[in-house]
């Protein structure tokens, strides 16, 4: 006999010497005779969790969270909490559920919090992957998920031995842009799209390259960026619920020999171009050399005519300014002669005057003009004498 104190918030299993059970929840006191107590465990889950609950009889059920339940000895077998499947806005997921006998499927599209009820199961997609050891190379169930990416993806893709029409063997190397269009096609038609991809790539690859030859193949290489070039790729991804968008080729490898051989031809064509580049630069330096003289030499004919210009219109000016001094003094000698002979003939005027009025004076006086002036001018320019008598006709004319 033992006192046993439930605490609030606990829960115990009390078994008495029958094998029979009763369940007691805190807070609680009690007294035990020929009785065992065990404590339960209580599970609870949070709102992005679910309890997976197992029954004895073979039941089981998932209750959503948040939600909290307490272990029953009798009927549960056991209790987990799991994490729901979060299943983002470009992410789908493929669900099957049993229902009287049969089994149905849905697609469940994000973004949503997945839990899944006691007859439900999510189907388990196993693709070919890149292998851990060597990336480059595909390998089956590599990639092994539930949840489907619905938005453009894209992914890497070598294609191993590709003969070209002389017996080139090569490694082409491309990268896929696909997109899921419609999940239940896929589902209905394919169970390894990547596989799919990848066989008829290579099946395209293959079909282009065995028509070429090497040196062919690697002028039109620029044709596998586009899509008319892999014919079996975008029929086999329409007919399994793909699009291709686009393909990227991203280079070829060949064996040492070939790609020695490639390498030291690609040396030689680089070295010619270098050279043909170099003197290409020389010759457009030289050009440039002699256009820029060229116009350093019309800006310096260009200045010299200036200067000349600036040069006569000077010469011009001072040749205007000298002719207008003098223009100017010229005239100003003509007006001072002008002047003078003007003073001068006023001065003659005055002294014929007076020597009009002297002779006048003088007549007045009885003088005899004749003999005063002849001895006034002993020295005459000319001198004319006429003599005869009176009937004597004279004409004189003077030039």
């Amino acid at each position: 006999m033992r006192l046993m104190t439930v605490r609030q918030g606990q829960r115990v299993a009390v078994w008495d010497k029958k094998g029979q059970v009763r369940l007691v929840d805190g807070p609680r006191r009690m007294l035990l005779f020929r009785q065992t107590a065990d404590q339960l465990p209580r599970f609870s889950a949070q709102a992005n969790q679910y309890l997976s609950i197992r029954y004895r009889d073979g039941r089981c059920e998932n209750i959503a969270g948040p939600a909290a339940v307490w272990l029953d000895p009798v009927e549960h077998d056991r209790i987990t909490v799991e994490d729901a499947l979060t299943v983002n806005a470009h992410e789908a997921i493929v669900v099957y559920a049993r229902d009287n006998g049969q089994v149905h499927r849905r697609v469940v599209h994000g973004p949503a919090m997945f839990v899944p009820t006691d007859k439900e199961w999510l189907h388990q997609f196993s693709w070919h992957g890149a292998d851990p050891k060597n990336p480059r190379r595909k390998i089956p169930s590599a990639l092994r998920f539930v949840t489907l990416r619905t938005i453009p993806d894209q992914m890497y893709c070598d294609v191993p031995e590709v003969r070209t029409a002389d017996d080139a063997l090569l490694i082409v190397e491309l990268m896929i842009f696909f997109e899921l269009a419609d999940i239940e096609t896929m589902l209905d038609q394919t169970h390894d799209p990547v596989a799919d991809f990848i066989n008829a790539a290579t099946a395209d690859v293959i079909d282009f390259a065995g028509s070429r030859s090497f040196e062919q193949f690697k002028q039109s290489t620029e044709k596998l960026n586009e899509l008319d070039a892999y014919r079996n790729l975008t029929q086999r991804a329409a007919r399994i619920g793909y699009r291709v968008n686009k393909v990227v080729y991203r280079g070829y490898e060949a064996n040492a020999k070939l790609q020695a051989m490639h390498d030291e031809a690609i040396q030689a064509r680089t070295k010619l171009k270098l050279e043909a580049e170099t003197e290409t630069q020389a010759q457009e330096l030289a050009d440039l050399r002699l256009e820029r003289e060229a116009q350093r030499a019309d800006q310096q004919r260009q200045m010299e005519q200036e200067q000349a210009q600036h040069r006569i219109a000077l010469e011009r000016l001072t040749s205007d300014e000298t002719m207008r001094a003098l223009k100017e003094e010229q005239e100003n000698e003509a007006a001072d002669k002008q002047r003078l002979n003007a003073i001068d003939l006023e001065h003659q005027k005055a002294t014929d005057t007076q020597r009009v009025e002297l002779l006048r004076a003088m007549q007045a006086m009885q003088v005899d003009l004749t003999k005063y002036l002849v001895a006034q001018y002993q020295n005459p320019d000319r001198l004319i004498r006429v003599e005869g008598d009176k009937r004597t006709q004279l004409h004189l004319h003077e030039n």
